[in-house]
């Protein structure tokens, strides 16, 4: 009984951490849990990665356990801005030179229950973070008739939790499905964007607002078997999730304050080599462009200014979005059996930036431009009633992506968004 208590304990210490996060995958995360970031971001057909946000299928495998996780993740992100300014009427131009974000080192809590119902079916729950965050020490888009000497900053907060309470059943010995409800909380703000008020539907719903927060729902559902003799299938599919607008950014996000969560979905396969080895392979796609807050490109907004329209503008209803594309993630990792109580991970993954040249400018705010991933990790189990100690490290290598200012004279101005990740996380199962 007493580690219940100190389950919910921490538990209720995610609601109340203050935490801002950065992405991998877009605005997600490579993968949720330590042994599926072990391995690359792989594990929908591995059972043993189910416990956090994966496959709720696996989870009737799982028996009663808790899990509470440590993430630290240390990203540097920067942009840099390349000729100056033409001087042309009309034009939006940015200060050149380069600016690092001072968000160095963001802690991420994780937490996840599971309880073993009967010899078929299970009932658990995960709270899970992603997001995005950037915090410039500069007015990054300044315009003498709307700069304000109180703000010295430019950046973006967007934080998103969910919590997917999760029913798993085996319709036989090595088949099971498994659904979750995916409640979300998100919370956003933005500082620096007062130039923009001029091109908002709302400017006084544009920036500089502190946190407003919204809530939503969805659902997942999963399918795990064994479909050959220890060649394992995995799949996965999530909704789209309703969330409830940021009212005091609705002169920002398209729609009014729109912010939904995108669906995605899994498919994997797990082989078990030998008793010891299994080599896991997964496909992953995000749609960000079923959001248009997300995915409407700033052409929508250069369009509005030529025709002197507002369709475009920010915050309407087709408004000019972040102009993110979808994203097909391919992930490979895999697990070496050391001996009864060590268990060795390494991993890859692989995908285009969801950001593509064009969009740099907007995307000053939002570098999601992470495209390759290696990952190491590790499972150490100890004492009599087998607890396990896990850890992944993450590496993804500095890319970027570079564009030209599409609110300049043409060829005038360059802008480079640059952004690499180290993280390492620790969990505990118990």
């Amino acid at each position: 009984m007493k580690r219940v208590y100190l389950f919910f304990l921490l538990a209720v210490l995610c609601f109340i951490t203050p935490t801002s996060l950065k992405a991998i995958d877009g605005y997600f995360m490579l993968g949720y849990g330590t042994i599926s970031k072990g391995m690359g971001g792989t594990g929908v057909a591995y059972y043993k990665t189910s416990i956090i946000a994966n496959n709720p299928a696996g989870r009737a495998y799982l028996g009663t356990q808790y899990s509470v996780v440590a993430n630290l993740m240390m990203p540097s992100v920067s942009y840099t801005i390349t000729g100056m300014p033409s001087g042309a009427d009309k034009t939006f131009p940015l200060t050149p030179g380069t600016v690092d974000s001072d968000i160095s080192l963001l802690f991420i809590p994780n937490i996840a229950a599971n309880w073993q119902l009967n010899e078929k079916s299970a009932f658990g729950f995960s709270i899970s973070g992603s997001g995005i965050a950037t915090d410039y020490p500069t007015i990054t888009f300044f315009h003498p008739l709307t700069d304000d000497p109180a703000v010295t900053n430019t950046g973006v907060n967007f934080m998103q939790l969910n919590f997917d309470p999760s029913y798993s059943y085996k319709i036989s010995e090595k088949h099971s499905f498994g659904v979750s409800a995916i409640l979300t909380y998100q919370r956003f703000k933005a500082d620096g964007l007062a130039a923009f008020g001029g091109l908002s539907t709302a400017p006084t719903k544009l920036t500089d607002n502190d946190f407003d927060s919204g809530f939503g729902f969805g659902f997942k559902i999963g399918y795990m078997g064994e479909v050959l003799d220890g060649l394992h299938l995995g799949a996965t599919y999530q909704s789209k999730s309703a969330v409830s607008e940021f009212e005091e950014y609705a002169g920002l996000f398209a729609e009014q304050g729109s912010f939904h969560s995108p669906s995605n979905w899994t498919v994997g396969l797990n082989y078990e080599v030998s008793d010891k080895v299994k080599v896991l392979f997964d496909v992953q796609q995000i749609n960000y462009s079923e959001v248009k807050a997300i995915g409407n490109p700033m052409q929508k907004l250069l369009e509005s200014i030529v025709n002197q329209t507002p369709d475009g503008l920010l915050g309407a209803d087709d408004g000019a979005g972040f102009g993110w594309e979808d994203m097909t993630i391919f992930k490979v990792g895999g697990e070496f059996a050391a001996n009864e109580t060590l268990k060795l991970r390494a991993g890859a993954a692989f995908a285009k930036e969801p950001i593509p040249s064009s969009e740099v400018m907007f995307n000053i705010l939002a570098p999601a431009i992470n495209n390759n991933h290696f990952t190491l990790g590790a499972t150490k189990t100890f004492g009599t009633k087998a607890k396990d100690l896990n850890i992944a490290l993450v590496y993804a290598p500095k890319n970027t992506v570079k564009g030209a200012n599409p609110m300049e004279a043409p060829n005038q101005q360059e802008i480079e968004l640059e952004m690499g990740v180290f993280e390492v996380e620790l969990s505990l199962t118990f």
